[in-house]
C-alpha cells in the first residue's frame, strides 16, 4: 500500500465525508420509519433542484465550439414499484451503501492502494466488484482470491451467485451498519500508517 501521507490525508478525509452521508441519511431514513414508510414522492426533489445560482439553462455546445440547443430537462426517476415495506427498506439502505463502497474502493484504486494485501482492504474491493454487478457476487471456481475479509465476514468464492445486499425478499451478506463499520475500520488503518509514515520522517 502506498504510505503516502498525502494520501492517507485524502483517503480518512474522503471516507469521513462519506460516513457523514451515510448518517445523515440514515438518519432522515429513521424518521421515514417512525412515520410509517410511506412511500415518498420523487418529483419532491424539483424544489431543491429549483435553487441554484448557475443560470437555468447550461449553455451546450458541439465539437467545434458551436452553440447548441440545451438538451431538454431531466426528470427524476420513478420510484421502483415493490410489494411490502421490506423491499422498498432494503432498496434505501443498498443506495447509499453501495455508493460509498464504490466511491472509496475507487479512491484506494487511484491512490494504488487497492494492491494492499490487508484483508479488509481486498474485502472492500471485492465488495465494489460485486456493487458494480447488479449487487451480486460473481466468483468463478477457477478466480484468483486474496485473503478478503473483515470482522468475521469473508468473501470466497462460495458466495457466487448471492446478493452483496439484500432485497428485502433474499438476504443479502451486508448491512448497512457493515458498511459504516469498514469505513471507519479503513479510516482508522489510513490513520495508523500516517502515523508510522510521520514517525518515520521524524527520524
Amino acid at each position: 500500500m502506498s504510505k503516502s501521507r498525502n494520501s492517507c490525508d485524502r483517503g480518512i478525509a474522503f471516507i469521513d465525508a462519506q460516513l457523514l452521508s451515510l448518517c445523515t441519511y440514515a438518519s432522515l431514513l429513521a424518521d421515514w420509519v417512525e412515520k410509517g414508510e410511506q412511500t415518498p414522492d420523487l418529483h419532491a426533489i424539483e424544489r431543491l433542484l429549483a435553487v441554484t445560482r448557475s443560470r437555468r439553462e447550461h449553455q451546450v455546445h458541439s465539437e467545434d465550439g458551436t452553440p447548441k440547443k440545451p438538451a431538454p430537462r431531466v426528470h427524476p426517476v420513478s420510484w421502483p414499484q415493490f410489494d411490502d415495506a421490506s423491499q422498498r427498506m432494503a432498496f434505501a439502505l443498498r443506495i447509499p451503501s453501495i455508493n460509498a463502497i464504490v466511491a472509496v474502493a475507487d479512491f484506494f484504486e487511484v491512490h494504488q492502494m487497492s494492491g494492499s494485501r490487508s484483508a479488509e482492504v481486498q474485502f472492500l474491493m471485492r465488495l465494489r466488484d460485486a456493487a458494480l454487478n447488479e449487487n451480486t457476487f460473481r466468483i468463478g471456481a477457477g478466480d484468483y482470491l486474496p485473503r478478503a475479509a473483515y470482522a468475521g465476514l469473508i468473501v470466497d468464492q462460495k458466495l457466487d451467485g448471492t446478493l452483496l445486499f439484500g432485497d428485502g425478499v433474499r438476504p443479502g451478506f451486508m448491512e448497512f451498519g457493515d458498511t459504516v463499520g469498514l469505513l471507519r475500520y479503513l479510516a482508522e488503518m489510513l490513520g495508523s500508517i500516517q502515523t508510522v509514515v510521520s514517525s518515520g520522517d521524524a527520524g
